[in-house]
């Protein structure tokens, strides 16, 4: 008998799994989803069963090697799991061994071999059910429904965006939920992987490392806050997506599927009014309405301050409670140029502008990290009509302090300055925050909330950045208690995300109508392939060559389109010169077609399904 055993290491995709001989004494014994040791480059190594072939032929019994023993007699996992595993490495294009790696507790050879661990598979079949999604419009509705869907018997996972984002359940504890991240050590990992297996552990509460544990009985899944970007790993293999990743393990188990959010993505919203997913509500309005300030008017009136009119007097007028001032860009100025020659300061190593910081006195990257000293003429002409363009959130600080005639304290958080905010400053504040502010205020003194600039990631050519931008306001909204204010300050009020702010559906509509110009989701499947080499020659030879090839390998496949090769924005980032192709698929066969393509490209590309950006890290 040949066992397939996929070794719990990172190897090439294309050698995943190998081949090992079963010993004799073994063959009553062995089961899919065994933990094993089996040689390896001189050496033992763990790795688990995935599969058996019966056909041993003597060529194989001289060449290969033989399965040295069993760590375990029952499976490490359950079948569903492993199921589940496998999907995740075939269609984020995975060595299935990393995989695995995530799925299993830390192999400390002194702990796992004082483990037994019971059989707790389950064989009753799977059935796909039909996603839902849930709407709800405040706090208090949010935890109803979470307790109404929590399930009384078997296992329940609620999977949040990020960290931070499990300290609002709280109001869970009834159910003693488990909380589960990236950031547990690896003996709370160890401890709290039996306590999943066994089903001694119910509820879990995690982020996208919980997908990975040892389900036995896991009845729903619940994807909270789902058109959050931040369930989308772009940083490193595998790219997954927590949504669709939680819909394939919903599906592995025969599990529930449920999004909630009090804004849906713009795929969600069109998939639910299309009968994909299971919905009949509206999309909740807010009670903090949000009053639109025209910048535009404010400049022809010769304000060229970073705050309106109107925000000034609200500040003003605001005797009691915190304020919140939203600006998305720390630093003194958005950019630095010159007047003279149109020069503009940008970094040597990715082209982006550099940011002013007037304590340091240097021009910073806030991409590579890198600083330079402050110039005072201007390197391409030598003058000296040198300029700042924009607001970051010193130059307000510095602005306000001049202007504070409040007695509230004014305090900046930043990533500069997150490490030192005290959650405990007594008394009313101003508080000047980048998007690190938002998990670490207290909404419920916010009386004031102000966008500064608006406008200032609306023309960035991706095409979600719309829908980000909305997804935000939305969020301040829900959080905001109704007698608060909530100001906006663009240049752009004709914009349909501002103009269509108290009527969501007109949003929706309109983006779904250019979506569909540009065959974009939720009317085709994306996938972005991208690369990087040493000079920007190799790179883009790199990507004509294979978008020569994926054009060959496609072309009876009408249901895929690829795109040309575009360089990415920056080029050059980390070191390496960047090039991406965008792959268009139809969503009728979308996770066969994705699987076929990550089955064909070279190993040094990245993979990446479903990506929150195009041509941009």
């Amino acid at each position: 008998m040949i066992a397939k055993v996929a070794l719990i290491r990172r190897m090439p995709k294309k050698i995943s799994e190998l081949d090992y001989l079963v010993p004799p004494q073994l063959k009553k014994e062995v089961t899919i989803g065994q933990l094993v040791n089996v040689p390896f480059r001189n050496r033992l190594v763990y790795g688990l069963i995935t599969e058996f072939t019966e056909n041993e032929s003597e060529e194989a019994r001289g060449k290969l090697k033989l399965i040295e023993n069993i760590v375990w007699k029952n499976s490490a996992l359950t079948l569903k799991q492993l199921s589940f595993a496998i999907e995740i490495s075939e269609f984020y294009n995975t060595p299935l061994g990393f995989i695995l790696q995530t799925c299993l507790p830390p192999l400390k050879k002194t702990k796992i071999k004082k483990i037994k661990i019971s059989n707790a598979d389950r064989l009753k079949p799977a059935f796909r059910k039909k996603p839902e999604i849930k709407l709800y419009h405040d706090q208090k509705e949010r935890q109803e429904i979470f307790k109404k869907l929590i399930s009384s018997t078997g296992q329940t996972l609620i999977l949040v965006p990020e960290v931070n984002a499990t300290t609002d359940l709280n109001l869970l504890a009834e159910f003693q939920p488990t909380i589960i991240s990236a950031e547990l050590s690896e003996k709370e990992i160890f401890d709290l992987w039996f306590k999943i297996r066994t089903e001694e552990i119910k509820v879990v509460i995690g982020t996208r490392r919980s997908l990975f544990m040892p389900w036995s009985d896991l009845q729903v899944i619940i994807i909270d806050d789902e058109s959050n970007p931040n369930h989308k790993n772009s940083e490193m293999a595998p790219r997954i997506q927590a949504r669709e990743a939680a819909m394939m393990l919903a599906h592995a188990h025969g599990a529930q599927c449920i999004l909630t959010t009090h804004t849906p993505s713009v795929e969600s919203w069109y998939f639910a009014q299309h009968n994909v997913y299971a919905n009949q509500q509206e999309i909740p309005s807010f009670e903090t309405n949000a009053e639109i300030v025209d910048m535009k008017e404010e400049r022809r009136g010769r304000n060229y301050g970073f705050l309106s009119l109107e925000l000034e007097d609200a500040i003003s007028q605001n005797n009691s409670g915190d304020i919140f001032l939203f600006l998305n860009r720390k630093g003194s100025s958005a950019y630095v140029g010159c007047r003279d020659c149109g020069y503009v300061a940008k970094c040597a190593q990715c082209s982006r502008g550099l940011v002013y910081h007037e304590n340091t006195a240097t021009l910073d990257c806030h991409f590579c990290n890198l600083k330079n000293k402050m110039f005072l003429t201007c390197p391409k002409c030598q003058g000296s009509n040198m300029v700042m363009y924009g607001v970051g959130t010193q130059s307000l600080e510095k602005e306000l302090t001049k202007n504070n005639n409040l007695n509230k304290k004014i305090i900046r958080i930043d990533s500069d300055t997150s490490d030192i905010y005290d959650k405990e400053f007594i008394g009313d504040k101003i508080i000047i925050g980048t998007q690190i502010a938002w998990n670490k205020i207290d909404w419920s003194k916010i009386k004031l909330m102000a966008f500064i600039d608006a406008d200032s990631s609306l023309f960035i050519p991706e095409y979600k950045m719309a829908e980000n931008l909305w997804g935000q306001l939305r969020n301040a909204q829900y959080h905001l208690l109704p007698t608060a204010r909530l100001l906006i300050q663009t240049g752009h009020v004709e914009h349909h995300i501002f103009s269509n702010l108290a009527y969501p559906q007109r949003f929706y509509d309109k983006e779904l109508q250019e979506r569909k110009l540009f065959n974009y989701p939720p009317f085709n499947y994306l996938i972005r392939l991208y690369n990087g080499e040493k000079t920007m020659e190799v790179s883009k030879l790199a990507a004509n060559n294979l978008f020569k090839y994926l054009q060959t390998l496609t072309k009876d496949r009408h249901e895929i389109i690829i795109s040309n090769p575009l360089p990415f924005s920056p080029s050059y980032a980390r070191g390496l010169h960047w090039h991406g192709i965008v792959v268009k698929i139809s969503f009728e066969k979308y996770k066969q077609l994705t699987k076929f393509l990550a089955q064909n490209i070279p190993e040094n590309w990245k993979f990446d399904p479903n990506p929150n950006n195009l041509l941009s890290f």
